[in-house]
């Protein structure tokens, strides 16, 4: 694949470069796939896969597939002629002669096509000359060949933003949470990405992700438990919510409290309910006197489906409200 035709891809109207890197990590991922079943023993359990590796490919694997050269050439030092023309160019961007680093930059992807800096600078130029979207191809494939440098991706965020490309937004959000793990704001982010999307099981399962590196904070547990409910996974939902007030019983609110009954109440689960009623008023509004009226009437409609008549009479003045949930 030609490097410099692939910057051209999806300037005129083609398919845009992201989804080719995407259908190239595919086919890098299924090859390392159907390799590893073809080493497994037979009888022994295949190993399941690593979170990141559902990601995408590794580098050295996309970059044999593109051919960026081999690995004994992107090892090597530059040689004296790729320096000169890079700090040539370099210049000759700085002074505004587009014209004359152009030529000068190309070259050096053809000599040295695994070096990210002509990418880069092609970028800053075409970038310069109002061709944004060569631009950001240009810079893509920088940051390809630079994973461990979360800057440029989150550039590309910010002019796939700006371009309103969703598709490519969420492609590049991915990559800098890859080479950024320990920014929970990107995760965030991309998990408020999916839930505008409606892609609700990749919103809770991101969600999710953000549950297990922060496990305390209830923000993201209601979100996930949420986001799994939009996905018909009750059980799941109801488990967050429940880890959370067995976990952080000091911490537990009335928001987290009435999310969880709300949800064992779809669930038919109305013992369960009763159960999680009762320690709101008791661990925290301290008596049952402090109760919000709206557990007092989930306490209530509970009591109904259980048939505890006698109970529910005691709650005479919630009648009416019985009555039209009833109805």
């Amino acid at each position: 694949m030609d490097p410099l035709g692939l910057a051209q891809e999806g300037v005129d109207g083609g398919v845009e470069l992201y989804r080719q890197f995407e259908r190239l990590e595919y086919e890098a991922l299924a090859e390392r796939k159907r390799k590893a079943l073809q080493d497994q023993p037979r009888g022994e359990p295949m190993k399941k896969p690593r979170q990141d590796e559902y990601l995408g490919a590794t580098m050295e694997e996309i970059n044999e597939m593109m051919k960026f050269g081999s690995r004994r050439k992107s090892r090597a030092k530059l040689s004296p002629q790729v320096t000169r023309k890079i700090g040539d160019s370099t210049l000759h961007y700085a002074s505004g002669d587009y014209d004359k680093a152009i030529p000068l930059l190309e070259e050096v992807v053809r000599i040295a096509p695994n070096l990210p800096d002509a990418y880069y600078i092609l970028g800053l130029i075409y970038d310069a000359m109002g061709n944004r979207k060569k631009a950001l191809n240009f810079h893509m494939i920088a940051a390809h060949l630079s994973p461990k440098d979360p800057a440029l991706w989150r550039k590309l965020i910010a002019w796939s933003i700006e371009e309103k490309d969703t598709g490519q937004v969420r492609y590049c959000l991915s990559k800098v949470i890859t080479s950024d793990p320990k920014d929970v704001g990107l995760r965030f982010d991309r998990a408020l990405l999916y839930c505008e999307l409606g892609e609700y099981q990749k919103a809770a399962e991101s969600y999710d992700q953000i549950v297990a590196l922060y496990p305390g904070n209830i923000v993201t547990r209601k979100m996930a438990a949420k986001m799994y409910r939009e996905c018909s996974q009750l059980e799941k939902a109801i488990s967050i919510l429940e880890d959370y007030v067995k976990t952080y019983s000091s911490e537990a609110d009335i928001g987290i409290l009435t999310l969880l009954i709300d949800f064992l109440m779809e669930n038919n689960s109305h013992v369960l309910a009763l159960h999680q009623i009762e320690y709101a008023a008791k661990s925290v509004c301290q008596s049952d006197e402090e109760l919000p009226l709206h557990l007092k009437a989930k306490a209530v409609i509970c009591h109904a489906y259980l048939g505890n008549i006698e109970f529910v009479e005691v709650f005479s003045f919630l009648g009416d409200i019985l009555c039209i949930f009833l109805s």
